[in-house]
């Protein structure tokens, strides 16, 4: 049980006090990374074995650069030159009727594509102190789904995804 699960365990169900936790409660301080010269198949790999949708990208210091997500390498081939127009969802397939797959034969089209080519660099941060209901509005207003926790000096110190939040909210 995370700390925000036993903090909203009164019963309740925790959604009346939800609003109460800060990012740092519920945020993931293990950020998953691959480097900026990451291909779309290793990219596609590291989400798929981590279950996660997006992840972080760091340049040759270690600094984080920008962020990919699924749907960043979806639009990024969508959108491709070298490429036919393809619907969003030509590039995933459903196995057993729930899980989603990438479509390796749509990462083919660009195998020389790496993060720096479809990263998001406008990264969005929220100190890792704020109020998670604060979190949560600054995601639904930017339309983002992760943002970087910062401590007080400005250094990254976790992820908080909207996975986290709902995580949260059905504890």
């Amino acid at each position: 049980m995370t700390r925000a699960q036993k903090s909203l365990d009164d019963g309740t169900g925790g959604l009346d006090r939800w609003h109460l936790l800060c990012v740092n409660d519920v945020m993931t301080e293990q950020i998953v990374a691959v480097p900026v010269s990451a291909t779309a198949r290793e990219i596609e790999r590291v989400l798929t074995e981590n279950e996660i949708s997006g992840v972080a990208v760091r340049d040759h210091n270690e600094r984080i650069v920008g962020i990919v997500s699924w749907r960043d390498v979806m639009d990024f081939f969508a959108h491709s030159p070298e490429s036919e127009p393809h619907r969003p969802h030509d590039f995933f397939r459903y196995i057993d009727g729930d899980t989603l797959e990438f479509d390796e034969y749509e990462v083919a089209l660009d195998d020389d594509a790496t993060a720096a080519d479809f990263m998001n660099t406008d990264l969005l941060c929220v100190a890792a102190t704020a109020g998670l209901r604060e979190a949560a509005k600054m995601m639904t207003t930017h339309r983002v789904h992760r943002l970087l926790a910062t401590d007080n000096e400005g250094h990254i110190v976790g992820i908080l995804s909207t996975m986290d939040v709902l995580d949260t909210l059905t504890a």
